[in-house]
């Protein structure tokens, strides 16, 4: 019989979560309040308001959409499509409603006003990824002093702050839940029980429903190779002189490995409703196929490395004034960009006092393979987000699938900021030790470390301030500046002057806090909350300047053309507007007031309505401006035309059958001088009858549709054959319309011969049809739109729309959401019956794991 293994009994050491007054243990509430009132006091001018937070996506594009969305739910129920833009998108699809179905999201949407739940649902994630760092990093067996400073630093951090200027919703989100997915992960592999698999599974599925998959995949590369490493460290536990030992240690490694997959694959049946619809759209659908599956080798390679990070980027992430910003409230943030991206929003900022605590975790401490861990995964990070500067990204990019799909290396770099603020903890917990301990000889690596790194960022700006430093990175670092960004570096340079004064502050008093632990000038709570104000000031002064209000009322305000354009609305059969406001064609603004557009902007739009209306990413929709064809089978009824370019009858790039067909109706002055006008364009019905079809292949289908031989008032284009036979001649008929919804449609349709009813809205297979009870097929007309057979006589025709994949897709996450909550059940009732019960699978091999010195 195997002799029974001694448990080892762990180091005693000094627990530095008595760091408060008296020695009293740190309070339960003072983390969330500390957190709540810091995050207050940055949305201050919002949260005590009745403003919107300004977000540039959010008045191009968020607020229009969460406005139908939530309008649609008090109204005919969950939309399925968006008639709004671009001749319709689906709802789900497509991610037309962006975090829709993100519980958060969809809460606040149902509690709050739309324009105020979108800015509560960004300070509510910045509070959040404050409270999830401190959990992960008390997960990690860490001090609640160095837990706290960790989740003031990730909370506040501007890589993720500076993204509410974009209003880019869905990174923040991912960037907050990262800190929660590594903790229920860390959970799950200490305990092992159905409660933490089924943790694991709620937040996986709640990254996905967040709907930015690309940051989603990032954080689960992450959390991938955390749980590897995590496994690797349990298996190499097992490898005591004791087989029986050993084998359980392995086996409980490989079991909890197993389960843990299992978890995230029904995370991921979770958010399957969202989830699966979308990746098939995006392959199939989406306009992102001419950049990505569609698209060459060296196109693909090129769109994927754009938007990375440039060397004068990882400077900022130390020195945020050194890259500066394209637009932002502050003098260092106005036009001060001079790096290598078309512009820049936001900021990659981590922070000085972050790093260099960061620094200070390797020179001794506990759980030194952890801290190498966070060095790799965020040193990873960083490099991957070089993009084309180092050959990480490329590796990536030819190994790793999924990578080719996506754009913007630099979204990688929250997974740097994410191991700094781990190992920031890290080093927070070793000065405390070491003030515990007393041990001189121990002080000396941290001390001479962060007076040298003092030194080295007084250098820094002794070169800053004499020219040298701009000189040596225009000629060696970035060679071919061009002259407008040597001239906007010449510009910013007493910005960079004064980052790098401000960084020597900050440098020397944190040299200073951890001088005053070892002197005992300064007693723990005087570090910690040195340490923290320190923090704050940095972070939130970087913060600030992206964060602003907008006015409501003013925003939502509709001017004379767009009162116009609702009294047509209300009058009328539907129509289309085509919007040039802002000059390029993709104003969605009308849309905002239930004004369907011909135009506008979205990330993730149908392919086909694109190469109809000859738009190519953000360019001009050029055929929309140049063919006739194109706004009359398109619906176009009105145009909105900005009054600066001059009249349209005097616009070469418009032909003489658009310029010579258009009428003025209605115009909007600013301080009495001419602004926006509305113009009437003869367009077609949105619903018509033909008798004439010509059958193209799609690569000959559009310029056959912009050629005078084609006339959409009488013939109509098709993808292949119709499967009625038309008897030739003229169709005489009518259609009326009898309901319109969001999701499916009436008209009454009378015909005397076989003919073609055509809808002039966006074809998706989603797209059913029915004359009266018969289904019949759906086909796609001229490019993008829908058509059906008609036969002779008077018919009911309905439009429904019904996706069997979101069908399928919807009933797997609730089988999943099912499972999960069977898991907790399960570990609730076994939880009931002891410990002990044999239905507890797994058992907790790590609750007691060591922090070795």
């Amino acid at each position: 019989m195997a002799k029974k293994k001694r448990a080892r009994k762990k180091p005693e050491r000094v627990e530095p979560a008595t760091v408060t007054a008296g020695g009293r243990p740190m309070p339960p509430w003072l983390p969330p309040v500390l957190y709540a009132a810091v995050t207050l006091l940055l949305f201050r001018e919002f949260v005590f308001s009745r403003d919107m937070l300004f977000g540039s996506d959010t008045l191009a594009l968020g607020y229009m959409a969460r406005e139908f969305y939530a309008n649609a739910m008090a109204g005919e129920g969950f939309p399925l499509w968006n008639p709004i833009i671009l001749g319709g998108t689906p709802f789900v699809e497509s991610l037309a409603g962006g975090d829709s179905l993100y519980p958060p999201s969809a809460i606040l949407l149902f509690l709050l006003d739309p324009y105020r739940a979108l800015g509560w649902k960004l300070v509510l994630h910045v509070f959040l990824a404050a409270i999830f760092t401190y959990g992960w990093i008390r997960r990690l067996g860490l001090s609640k002093p160095s837990a706290l400073l960790a989740g003031l630093a990730y909370g506040l951090a501007p890589f993720m702050v500076s993204l509410v200027q974009g209003g880019q919703d869905g990174k923040i989100f991912v960037i907050a839940l990262t800190p929660l997915l590594f903790w229920v992960t860390e959970s799950f592999l200490i305990r092992g029980n159905g409660r933490s698999i089924a943790l694991v599974s709620l937040v996986v599925g709640a990254v996905m429903l967040t709907t930015h998959f690309q940051m989603a995949y990032f954080l689960f590369g992450g959390v991938g190779a955390y749980v590897l490493f995590r496994t690797a460290m349990m298996w190499r536990e097992g490898t005591t002189s004791d087989v029986g030992e050993r084998s359980r240690v392995r086996r409980v490694a490989v079991t909890r490995f197993t389960v843990y997959v299992a978890a995230a694959v029904l995370g991921a049946g979770v958010a399957a409703v969202q989830f699966l619809p979308a990746v098939s759209y995006v392959v199939e659908h989406s306009r992102r196929t001419a950049t990505t599956t569609e698209a060459s080798a060296e196109e693909s390679r090129a769109y994927a490395s754009s938007w990375s990070l440039h060397p004068e980027e990882v400077v900022a992430l130390a020195l945020p004034e050194f890259v500066g910003v394209s637009g932002a409230n502050a003098d260092w943030a106005q036009g001060t960009y001079w790096g290598r991206n078309p512009f820049k929003g936001n900021h990659e900022y981590v922070g000085l006092i972050v790093l260099l605590l960061a620094g200070v975790s390797f020179f001794g401490g506990a759980q030194k393979p952890l801290r190498f861990f966070m060095v790799a995964l965020g040193g990873t990070a960083l490099l991957f987000a070089l993009g084309g500067h180092t050959p990480v990204w490329r590796i990536f990019y030819e190994v790793v699938p999924g990578i080719e799909l996506f754009r913007s290396p630099s979204l990688a770099i929250f997974l740097f900021g994410f191991s700094a603020a781990t190992l920031m903890a890290f080093g927070v917990e070793r000065l405390l030790d070491l003030e515990a301990k007393r041990s001189e000889t121990d002080w000396t690596g941290p001390g001479r470390f962060l007076w040298g790194a003092s030194a080295v960022v007084i250098m820094g700006f002794l070169i800053a301030a004499s020219g040298a430093l701009s000189a040596f990175w225009s000629s060696v670092v970035y060679r071919d500046m061009s002259d407008r960004a040597a001239q906007t570096l010449a510009n910013a340079e007493p910005y960079i002057v004064r980052g790098f004064m401000i960084a020597v502050i900050l440098a020397a008093a944190t040299a200073g806090v951890a001088w005053g632990l070892r002197t005992a000038r300064l007693a723990p709570l005087g570090a910690i909350i040195a340490l923290g104000v320190l923090l704050s000031v940095d972070l939130i002064r970087v913060d600030v300047p992206f964060i602003q209000n907008q006015d409501f009322t003013t925003f939502r305000a509709a001017d004379p053309n767009i009162e116009f354009l609702l009294e047509r609305q209300a009058e009328e059969d539907p129509f289309r507007v085509f919007s040039m406001s802002g000059g390029n064609g993709q104003d969605v603004r009308p849309g905002m007031f239930g004004l369907e557009l011909a135009g506008g902007h979205h990330p993730n739009d149908l392919g086909r309505y694109r190469e109809l209306i000859g738009m190519t990413g953000s360019d001009l929709p050029i055929n929309l401006l140049t063919s006739a064809n194109v706004l009359r089978m398109l619906n176009v009824r009105y145009l909105l035309w900005p009054d600066q370019f001059g009249a349209p009858a005097d616009q070469d790039v418009l032909p003489p059958a658009v310029r010579d067909n258009l009428r003025q109706l209605s115009q909007t002055t600013i301080q009495s001088r001419p602004y926006e006008s509305v113009y009437e364009f003869p367009d077609l019905p949105r619903a018509r009858l033909v008798s004439d079809v010509a059958v193209l292949p799609d690569d000959q289908a559009v310029q056959y549709m912009l050629s005078s031989e084609f006339d959409p008032a009488l013939q109509v284009v098709l993808s292949e054959p119709l499967p009625i036979e038309l008897t030739g001649g003229q169709v005489t008929g009518s259609v009326e319309w009898i309901e319109r919804n969001n999701n499916d449609m009436t008209l009454r349709v009378s015909a005397d011969r076989p003919a073609v009813l055509i809808l002039a809205d966006n074809w998706f297979p989603a797209w059913r049809a029915r004359i009266g009870a018969e289904e019949v097929p759906v086909l796609r007309a001229n490019h993008s739109l829908r058509a059906i057979p008609i036969t002779a006589g008077e018919h009911t025709v309905q439009f429904y729309y019904e996706s069997d994949e979101l069908g399928w897709s919807l009933r797997l996450t609730m089988l999943s959401l099912a499972l999960v909550v069977g898991l907790i059940g399960l570990d609730w009732m076994v939880g009931r019956r002891g410990a002990g019960h044999p239905a507890q699978s797994i058992h907790n091999a790590d609750e007691s794991r060591e922090q070795p010195e």
